[in-house]
């Protein structure tokens, strides 16, 4: 069955492709064990059919090389350099399927989560973007991973994203409830920007949003 997983996956329609790599997907999160001896094959049909112009088959590899990611860890490495790039264009092209743009967003991040030191260099050029696809998402366990990694690669990386941290305190402030523990990364990454800005965190503040500056101080403090 796997075997003719792999065939569907490689189908000329577009819709068969689509609902493969749903199933792997699936399979990722529910039988993880069973799919293992087969990724070496699948991922390059996954990387592949990353292409923006099949926006469903697109989505769909992109949310499975998501949950495959979470499920192999470290061992996720040299997946996440072959992938990295490509979804970063994606995350940069803009005017995209709302969708698309989301699991995009939510892989990196996710990427970020279990190999943190091989995306936080690419910080920089995507952390606008990023920051805009999941401001408006529901906080669900996709989202609390996808910033569980943002962090990880801020930690590593501060210098990313300092030139669009309004963008980034406007994602954190996305959040209605978030888990105490990704609370306590987000104060921690706040104030460590207020500590770096000295004197400078005054006047910046003032460029935010009023609305923004409310959550901001009522959440954490600023």
């Amino acid at each position: 069955l796997l075997e003719l997983l792999r065939l569907c996956m490689q189908d000329q329609q577009s819709d068969v492709r689509q609902s493969a790599y749903s199933l792997v997907g699936d399979l990722a999160k529910a039988c993880f064990g069973h799919i293992r001896p087969h990724l070496p094959n699948y991922f390059p049909i996954l990387i592949h059919n990353l292409n923006p112009a099949f926006v469903s088959v697109c989505n769909n590899s992109t949310w499975a090389i998501g949950e495959i990611a979470m499920r192999l860890g470290a061992e996720m490495q040299p997946y996440v350099q072959q992938c990295l790039p490509v979804l970063i264009a994606i995350m940069n092209r803009g005017h995209l399927n709302k969708s698309l743009l989301e699991n995009t967003a939510i892989t990196i991040g996710r990427f970020g989560l279990v190999c943190p030191g091989d995306v936080a260099p690419h910080l920089q050029h995507f952390i606008r973007a990023w920051c805009m696809s999941l401001r408006n998402i529901r906080d669900d366990l996709e989202k609390e991973q996808a910033f569980q990694g943002l962090c990880k690669m801020i930690h590593l990386n501060p210098n990313g994203v300092v030139h669009d941290f309004v963008y980034l305190c406007d994602g954190i402030a996305s959040w209605r409830r978030p888990p105490s523990e990704l609370k306590q990364m987000f104060h921690q990454i706040i104030h460590g920007f207020i500590s770096a800005q000295g004197a400078n965190w005054a006047p910046f503040l003032q460029q935010f949003p009023e609305c923004l500056r409310r959550v901001l101080h009522e959440q954490y403090g600023v």
